[in-house]
């Protein structure tokens, strides 16, 4: 099997029209050994903040010497940045060889698995070969029904925080989420980021119910923090931090991290304060304020819901609060973007949209519609490069920040796009 039949196989297998459920994940996992059994786990849910959370927790952790899997989605550029053990992705090779050892039992299955189920099952495999310390394993979507939720017991449960999206799987209330998310508890005490006050009380009662403490991360106090356009730097206790990571939004992720560290202490891992220190300094996570180019500035945020759009926007206002910013954005047509859009109209009056290559995404006509009656001028482009060859052109001329939000599904694209820009 090549890395290219490999890719073509996973990608063949269809969610669609299949009922949510562990099923099919429990059964392929039993066809294989059951290798998740082998292995320990932090496993992440939330609505945003997971892969952010998930990837500081791996470095830090691998600052301290431990070698680590990182299991994450969706990827950004290359697939097997999903699949991550001590630093790097799986290899083409070993993704073909255990993607074959995977197929052979899927197709024993009456009910095959979706691909998310399958993409999960190989990642277990894997890691029962190269045997890390520890996985970080962030959900997919919810927690209670996800893949990654066959698993049968964790070193800690983590809930980055709880807002609306896929409400049309996971419940139309914050309530009825935070629900979905605290079903990955288990044996172990869990770390909440943040949460309205109705989610919270579901994850406490969780956690009641189960006799499980409750760590809050927002009771930890951070100091002299200051965010810059190069990242954060703060106090922890007396210990000097900085992570190269932007956003507002990070401050609440970086004490969940904190908090993640300090109950695996309280576990028996060794984590000194040089491993926070290299942890979060060394940490890279693209796709969250990030910035692609600097000349015109060229800013992509993956916010794709209400409540990453509107930290996007505070970010913006906090580091560019003199700048005029010109927009690009492409969005999902299942996504509540009439709530997006009209927050990002309260920094932007221009944007230029395009669709993301995936026959998920919501037509350029149809959001630069819903831009515009948001009062923002809207451009529909044939392509998100379109767009952003537009908004730089803009940028140039006019002067402005260009800010790339609405889908991670974009980021490669207009990755590229940014570099032959820069005449990479």
């Amino acid at each position: 099997m090549t890395y290219e039949e490999a890719l073509t196989y996973i990608h063949s297998v269809s969610w669609r029209g299949r009922k949510p459920g562990l099923e099919r994940i429990r059964v392929l996992c039993d066809l294989l050994g059951n290798p998740q059994k082998k292995l320990h786990f932090i496993h992440v849910a939330g609505t945003n903040g997971k892969g952010s959370v998930s990837a500081m927790t791996d470095s830090i952790l691998r600052a301290a010497g431990l070698k680590v899997g990182l299991y994450t989605s969706p990827y950004l550029v290359d697939f097997t940045e999903r699949i991550q053990f001590d630093g790097s992705p799986i290899s083409h090779e070993d993704l073909c060889r255990v993607t074959e050892a995977v197929k052979a039992k899927a197709d024993l299955m009456e009910d095959g698995p979706t691909e998310f189920e399958l993409i999960t099952a190989i990642a277990f495999q894997y890691y029962s070969e190269v045997k890390p310390d520890v996985i970080v394993l962030e959900c997919g979507l919810g927690g209670r029904l996800d893949a990654t939720n066959v698993i049968d017991e964790s070193l800690l449960s983590v809930i980055t925080n709880i807002a609306l999206d896929h409400t049309d799987v996971l419940g139309d209330t914050v309530e009825k989420i935070a629900g979905e998310k605290a079903g990955i508890l288990k044996g172990a005490p869990c770390v909440l980021g943040h949460a309205p006050a109705g989610a919270e009380k579901v994850i406490l009662d969780k956690c009641r119910e189960k006799g499980l403490p409750l760590i809050q991360a927002a009771d930890l106090v951070l100091s002299d923090v200051a965010h810059t356009r190069e990242g954060i730097s703060f106090r922890y206790h007396s210990l000097s931090l900085f992570t190269p990571l932007s956003g507002v939004y990070q401050e609440k992720n970086i004490k969940t991290v904190l908090a993640v560290t300090e109950e695996l202490k309280k576990q028996g891992f060794a984590i000194p304060d040089e491993a926070l220190q290299k942890g979060f300094s060394s940490v890279y996570w693209p796709g969250r304020f990030e910035t692609l180019l600097k000349e015109p500035r060229i800013i992509f945020d993956g916010a794709h819901n209400p409540d990453g759009i509107e930290g996007a926007v505070a970010t913006c206002r906090a580091l560019y609060p003199d700048e005029r910013i010109i927009l690009v954005s492409g969005v999902m047509k299942d996504k509540s973007f009439d709530t997006m859009v009209k927050t990002l109209a309260g920094i932007s009056g221009k944007a230029y949209v395009g669709a993301p290559e995936t026959p998920r995404s919501l037509p350029a006509l149809e959001l630069a519609r819903a831009l515009e009656q948001a009062g923002v001028h809207a451009v529909p482009c044939d392509s998100m490069t379109k767009a952003l060859e537009s908004a730089a052109r803009d940028a140039a001329e006019n002067g402005g920040v260009v800010l790339c939000v609405g889908s991670l599904y974009s980021y490669a694209e207009l990755r590229q796009a940014a570099r032959s820009l820069a005449g990479a």
